[in-house]
């Protein structure tokens, strides 16, 4: 294994400027190639055992180099997918927010940091006024779980509210 290790060392050294230049060329950010040039390494060392030896070692290694490129550019689109949904989520929310007062932002605020439990049965009972029971058969819940949840989550409430007014 020792062995393996040092000769595999040797083959990066001989190796590493050529394809951190292949990853730079593709990507045009140095520190991405050099992440992108180190991942390539540590797969093919991974999967050292799979090389056949029919072509040259760095033809193999700049292959590695190139799917690991096209990976990052999927993920990156994919990243920059989410990111559009984000931001077309958030102006949703402006949207629906900026009609509201300062104190009910607030308080979408401070429900926002309940629990989803808690968050629901004081919605259902205090914003849209169902009783305690209803919403027990809403959240299918029995009742004292209900109660609880809307206690614990007041009291919380009461201390976040409490928290913003004396910031």
């Amino acid at each position: 294994m020792q062995g393996d290790t040092r000769a595999f060392g040797r083959l990066v050294s001989m190796h590493q400027s050529a394809v951190r230049g292949f990853a730079l060329r593709l990507c045009h950010d140095p520190a991405l190639a050099d992440d992108l040039a180190q991942e390539a390494f540590l797969q093919a060392y991974r999967k050292l055992a799979s090389f056949q030896g029919s072509g040259s070692f760095a033809s193999w290694v700049l292959g590695i180099a190139y799917r690991c490129f096209l990976q990052h550019k999927r993920r990156d689109k994919r990243a920059g997918e989410v990111l559009h949904l984000l931001e077309q989520r958030d102006a949703e929310l402006a949207r629906f927010y900026e009609h509201i007062s300062p104190a009910q932002l607030d308080l979408e605020r401070a429900l926002h940091a309940l629990n989803p439990n808690e968050a629901a049965a004081i919605s259902l009972n205090m914003s849209l006024g169902y009783s305690h029971a209803e919403v027990a058969a809403i959240m299918d819940m029995p009742l004292g779980s209900i109660k609880s949840h809307i206690s614990r989550g007041m009291a919380k409430l009461r201390e976040l509210l409490n928290a913003e007014d004396a910031s």
